[in-house]
């Protein structure tokens, strides 16, 4: 399985263009290696195994010479795989970011009613870091640095003693063996680690969106609670990975430790039987401590290799997802003349239907106000009209035809929806109108404030219509933020507008401003407007009232 992944994984880095790049850290890594274990090696012995004893100063000099030169050579190629390795982690890092991002646009609204908010934060934030790490970080490390040096070594001790050198390396495999089966206990722990973490990251979004309200019902020390609770299962559960780490380091180091008696045993009869010096054994002993050295570097990244591994693994369910919006198949919808609901039947879940054989016209210019208790189905009719959602079962036709032959997109274009929630971005009031219509104008968003009663508030501002609303949000009461939204809305144009509680959170003096500016952008408009204010309804030609997901 986890080869299986690893391939894909691998698949995705030659799509990207980064098998290059691996490749040369591979080779660099190589020889940085070669370099460190045989030229650095060699000199070395060289110097005090024969210049030296032989008191050849120039020779002294040309070696040490040529080991300063290759030290050089060798820090500057481990400073260069290191930065190529933090540049391609950054790298993946982005891009896996980005396709997640790219994604999260694509799935349909069901995705978010079945997944928390720390779900999608978790695969935005802790996974695409640590899945971004795995090839260029955790496997460069493990296999192209711990295990060549360790290929390297057992091959230099071949030369020494075959049997012996077999004999360790089948100690280490042992070791290696017992590893794996603890290493799967670990996986099943991160898996748990994770859904903590989800957890935490769920808490922590409510109480930043809903801060006003816990404040508000005096629950903060609960909420307080919550966490503090979630936050001890984690570091209870990072506990339970550490046990299970430091067990199977233990046991490797344990079974690895027979390595210096097989030496002495088996080297040591040789030496008694003239067929071996005390050199060699010498060398043996030292190769062998390096052997272990280079394993425990491998066993050491275990933990963040099945982090990754697991980051990774979810990442990629993620992106295989096939319930997608397909937003661009269909016929271009070029204008909305007239709207039919048509015995339509939908539910969120299987239990309990939300609109019972739902019934409407809407002709062109109509304003319907949709009016009913919460829950009664209002914004659930605007959630299939948006295509959000779609029928369980009956239609809903534009101009006379279904809306599935439409495109998806070419849909939501004609389509303006106004909200009760006012999301300013950080720029200025023109930016704001701009990041709809780019092409629009500085004296087409003038003139639309002006209709909107907005423009002589916004010529008193220090930077006028470049004001930073973001960075000043008390330049502007909520209401005027609000006719940001509709200024966007009558900057592209649509033929249908929607209007979802727009005024439930409005003084009654700024409920004034609103009206205007809703009788303003639904002007010759078809229009829908979800409403519990009077003064909002008699806007509308027809008032629907709604029950249970009927028409009462």
């Amino acid at each position: 399985m986890k080869t299986k992944k690893l391939q894909e994984l691998y698949k995705m880095y030659q799509d990207a263009g980064h098998h290059k790049k691996m490749l040369q850290l591979f080779l660099l890594i190589v020889v940085t290696v070669i370099m460190e274990l045989i030229l650095v090696t060699y000199i070395t012995k060289k110097i005090i195994n024969i210049e030296i004893p032989n008191q050849n100063i120039k020779g002294i000099l040309t070696y040490s010479a040529l080991y300063i030169i290759i030290i050089l050579i060798q820090s500057y190629m481990v400073l260069k795989h290191c930065n190529m390795r933090c540049i391609l982690e950054r790298i993946m890092q982005g891009e896996l970011r980005e396709k997640v991002f790219n994604k999260l646009q694509k799935v349909n609204t069901k995705f978010y009613d079945e997944n928390e908010s720390g779900t999608i934060l978790q695969f935005m934030q802790n996974d695409t870091n640590e899945a971004g790490r795995l090839f260029p970080d955790i496997i460069v490390e493990m296999y192209f640095m711990g295990v060549i040096r360790f290929l390297i070594i057992a091959f230099f001790m071949m030369f020494i003693d075959l049997k012996v050198t077999l004999l360790i390396v089948g100690l280490y495999i042992i070791g290696y063996t017992v590893t794996v089966y603890f290493n799967r206990k670990t996986i099943k722990e991160i898996y748990e680690i994770r859904k903590t973490s989800i957890e935490i990251y769920t808490l922590i979004n409510e109480g930043i969106q809903g801060f006003l309200t816990i404040k508000t019902l005096e629950i903060i020390d609960n909420k307080i609670q919550e966490l503090e609770a979630r936050l001890n299962e984690f570091v209870s559960e990072n506990k339970k990975v550490e046990k299970i780490v430091a067990t199977y380091n233990s046991i490797f180091t344990y079974i690895t430790s027979f390595s210096i008696p097989l030496i002495i045993y088996f080297s040591g009869n040789n030496i008694v039987k003239g067929l071996a010096s005390y050199a060699e054994i010498m060398l043996l002993i030292d190769y062998s401590g390096n052997l272990g050295y280079e394993f425990n570097w491998f066993i050491r990244h275990l933990t963040g290799f099945n982090k990754a591994f697991v980051s990774y693994s979810k990442i990629l369910k993620f992106l295989e997802i096939e319930n997608v919006e397909e937003i661009d198949n269909g016929q271009e919808l070029k204008e909305i003349n007239s709207i039919e609901f048509r015995n339509v039947n939908f539910s969120y879940n299987d239990n309990q239907k939300t609109i019972k054989n739902f019934n409407l016209k809407i002709n062109q210019n109509d304003k319907i106000a949709l009016v009913g208790k919460t829950g009664s189905g209002k914004s659930t009719i605007t959630n299939l009209l948006c295509r959000f959602y779609e029928p369980n079962n009956g239609k809903i036709l534009i101009n006379g035809s279904d809306y599935k032959e439409y495109s998806i997109a070419s849909l939501r274009n004609n389509i303006g929806y106004i909200m009760q929630d006012v999301q300013i971005l950080p720029h200025t009031i023109i930016d704001n109108i701009r990041y709809v219509n780019k092409n629009i104008k500085e004296e087409e968003i003038k003139n639309i404030f002006k209709r909107l009663k907005l423009h002589d508030k916004i010529m008193t501002l220090e930077d006028g219509y470049n004001t930073n609303i973001f960075d000043n949000p008390d330049v502007l009461s909520t209401g005027e933020k609000q006719l940001i939204n509709f200024a966007r809305i009558m900057a592209i144009n649509p033929d249908l507008i929607i209007l979802d509680e727009a005024t439930s959170n409005l003084s009654n003096n700024t409920e004034m401003l609103v009206k205007n500016a809703i009788e303003e952008v639904t002007k010759e408009k078809i229009s829908i407007i979800i409403a519990h204010r009077l003064e909002t309804t008699k806007l509308c030609n027809k008032i629907i009232t709604m029950q249970d997901g009927m028409i009462v």
